[in-house]
């Protein structure tokens, strides 16, 4: 296993090899309404899976670092009706938060919908950073995404990870890379008051995620992992991060044999 030290080494190396781009480029990739494709492998694994991106794909760049920080606050109803309708694999479901740039010092509120034919459509809008509730005008902002009651909703989960974003050179899809996640959870206590908290971290493994207009396996990024053997899986960083933290409390088969299944592929050891 690679030391924290060799490993940054191995991956500044591999990062160094792509031609770069810059955030004005990443955002004329309009994948808004997309099909997302997850794969996840062990953290050791992505220098070289990346060495294996470059002749396809460019890197974003910013502020000459490849590697971003992102803060996502999570939203749901006291009910948890979010997190359990994506357990239940409800068609047409909802995650709503906000999401923090801290390299640019930019944030927006968030609403992604899973429609009833497997595709990921977003929809934001840029906030004050220093926003940490939803207010009137955020909540008639979610009541456009078709999300009854949003004013009840209240912050659940804070998820802080490490991102390295890639764009293909025909800029028809975006391919992400995230690890390292840090999890913060509120939960309730005796008198159901949601002023209880729980950490956890998932340290040694990475998410990555296609995104196309329309699935195509006939992606440079689909060659290399089925080279690997590795194929696509369902992963939701809100409904993980729940289950861990508070598992007991929720309705959570589902995540867990997930991770009992992370578990036998050795793509994390917690």
């Amino acid at each position: 296993m690679l030391s924290s030290n060799d490993f940054n080494s191995s991956l500044a190396f591999s990062l160094d090899q792509f031609k770069k781009h810059d955030l004005v480029k990443a955002d004329s990739i309009d994948l808004m309404n997309r099909v997302d494709s997850k794969f996840l492998f062990r953290l050791s694994e992505l220098p070289k899976i990346l060495e294996e991106c470059v002749s396809s794909y460019s890197a974003l760049q910013m502020l000459k670092t490849c590697v971003f920080a992102y803060k996502n606050t999570y939203f749901d109803f006291p009910d948890y009706h979010l997190y359990l309708s994506h357990h239940n694999k409800k068609l047409n479901r909802n995650k709503v938060r906000f999401r923090t740039y801290p390299k640019t010092e930019t944030k927006f509120l968030e609403v992604k919908t899973k429609t009833n034919k497997g595709r990921t459509v977003k929809a934001r809008i840029k906030i004050p950073i220093e926003n940490k509730v939803i207010g009137e005008e955020n909540s008639i902002f979610i009541a456009e995404q078709g999300i009854a009651n949003p004013k009840t909703l209240v912050p659940m989960q804070m998820c802080n990870y490490k991102r390295i974003s890639l764009m293909d050179y025909g800029a028809s899809e975006r391919l992400t890379f995230d690890f390292h996640l840090h999890y913060n959870c509120r939960y309730e206590n005796s008198n159901k008051r949601f002023d209880k908290e729980a950490n956890f971290e998932l340290g040694d493994f990475v998410i990555a995620e296609l995104k196309q207009n329309k699935l195509s396996r006939e992606s440079k990024f689909y060659e290399i992992m089925r080279k690997r053997m590795l194929r696509p899986k369902g992963f939701s960083k809100y409904c993980m991060g729940m289950f861990l933290c508070q598992g007991n409390n929720l309705k959570s088969n589902r995540f867990k044999s997930n991770l009992l299944r992370m578990r036998k592929e050795a793509i994390y050891n917690g």
